[in-house]
């Protein structure tokens, strides 16, 4: 009687230990699977900060050329400015003189 007694004891184990290897692969597959889910955020994640990346870069782009033809108006207009006053000034000193 007491190996049948020793025996029910090991199944007893054995069915316990199974019962813990089945919910750790339960929690493995869940974990695996929050894994996925992750990895395919991250990828998505990754083409959105990569196509936002090159809009910037176009962005960027235009803007230092605008800011470079605003800076080439501005000197353009200067002259303009300082041309037009010299203008001005000789024609009144030629009108006082």
């Amino acid at each position: 009687m007491s190996e049948i007694a020793e025996l029910k004891a090991k199944q007893d184990a054995m069915s316990d230990d199974i019962v813990e290897i089945k919910t750790s692969l339960r929690d493995i597959a869940k974990a695996l699977n929050s894994l996925a889910t992750l990895e395919q955020k991250h990828i998505s994640t990754k083409e959105d900060i990569e196509r936002i990346d090159k809009i910037v870069g176009d962005h960027e782009t235009r803007i230092r050329n605008n800011e470079l033809k605003l800076a080439t108006q501005m000197w353009v207009e200067r002259i303009v400015w300082v041309a037009v006053a010299g203008i001005i000034s000789a024609v009144i000193v030629s009108l006082r003189g």
